[in-house]
């Protein structure tokens, strides 16, 4: 990696270099894997690195460069090892660096001057980048974490080892999917549809809503409780009952709905200002025979396209690739 991040460093110094003399509008001055570094990034951890007393040298601007590659590096091999901050520990070092380049400055108002903007722009504009130095020192501690050796030892025992024998490194590869759902026709959900609306018309004859949601909801989460889903806002469930939620008065209830989970009745049980408590029931309707199959030529057809190549030049696919559990309501 090291011998990458100076070749890399070396090329983009030269550029550097060259357009030393020239005002350039933004670009691109390195990529890294789906990562790029803009050049007002690299400006801007300039900037910090002189209002920290050092002295202006644009040759300095190669070994940041080097600095932003290797955390760039950090940074993807996080994401693939689901290695995350929290949001108040990036907060706290946002405010800590601030009050360092408010003091070395001298001051709020002169730091503005130097930066050209306001200390609240300053500090959007560095949180994405403190964050991603956070996320890349953790990781590095991740990695360094069990090695107990010096860099010295590690260097001694690679020039002694026999070149030709040194075991090769396993192949990556990076996998696609295409996943269909099964879609059912209209016919094949009303089963479904009468199912939960036979259960409507046995609350408004007076059975208990409640009851009725703990003998038939499949909604697993709720049903346990009468299908109760406490107190909620209109952020948290998806918008076909979220309007129904806000629509209806204490103590109504819903026709028939349908979401992406499946058909629901719902009940208002009481609205505290843009806050609401509702109960449902849920039905989901199931998987038939008849949408497998079609499902199975559809993925034979996208098959023999892709065999045949032409898969580029088919008409609109619409394929989703899940990889995280549903809950029931939230989008």
């Amino acid at each position: 990696m090291r011998k990458f991040l100076v070749t890399a460093s070396a090329l983009i110094c030269l550029f550097f270099n060259v357009k030393a003399q020239k005002k350039n509008i933004d670009k691109v001055v390195a990529v890294l894997g789906n990562n790029i570094i803009l050049l007002s990034d690299l400006n801007q951890q300039y900037a910090q690195y002189l209002n920290s007393g050092n002295p202006d040298d644009e040759k300095v601007k190669c070994y940041i460069l080097q600095q932003m590659l290797a955390q760039k590096l950090l940074k993807q091999q996080a994401e693939i090892d689901s290695v995350v901050v929290e949001e108040a520990q990036v907060d706290e070092e946002v405010e800590k660096r601030m009050r360092y380049q408010i003091q070395r400055a001298g001051g709020q108002e002169r730091l503005e001057q130097f930066l050209n903007r306001s200390v609240l722009q300053y500090k959007d504009e560095i949180r994405p980048d403190i964050k991603e130095q956070l996320i890349s020192n953790k990781m590095q501690q991740k990695i360094t974490q069990d090695v107990n050796i010096t860099p010295i030892e590690v260097k001694r025992y690679f020039d002694s080892y026999q070149k030709d024998s040194l075991p090769d490194i396993p192949t990556e590869f990076e996998v696609g999917e295409i996943v269909l759902h099964p879609k059912l026709t209209k016919a094949e959900k009303q089963k479904f549809y009468d199912k939960i609306d036979a259960l409507r018309l046995r609350v408004k004859s007076g059975e208990d809503f409640a009851f009725l949601a703990k003998s038939y909801s499949e909604d697993s989460g709720s049903a346990p409780d009468g299908g109760d889903l406490g107190f909620f806002d209109r952020t948290r469930m998806v918008k076909e009952f979220t309007a129904w939620a806000f629509k209806l008065k204490p103590g109504e209830m819903s026709p028939v709905f349908e979401t992406e989970h499946g058909f629901h009745i719902l009940q208002v049980i009481e609205r505290r200002g843009e806050q609401v408590q509702a109960r449902h029931i849920l039905i989901r309707p199931e998987t038939t025979p008849a949408s497998l199959e079609r499902t199975k030529l559809q993925a034979d057809t996208i098959y023999r396209n892709i065999l045949s190549k032409n898969f580029l030049s088919q008409p609109q696919l619409h394929c989703t690739q899940t990889t995280k559990s549903r809950s029931t309501m939230a989008e």
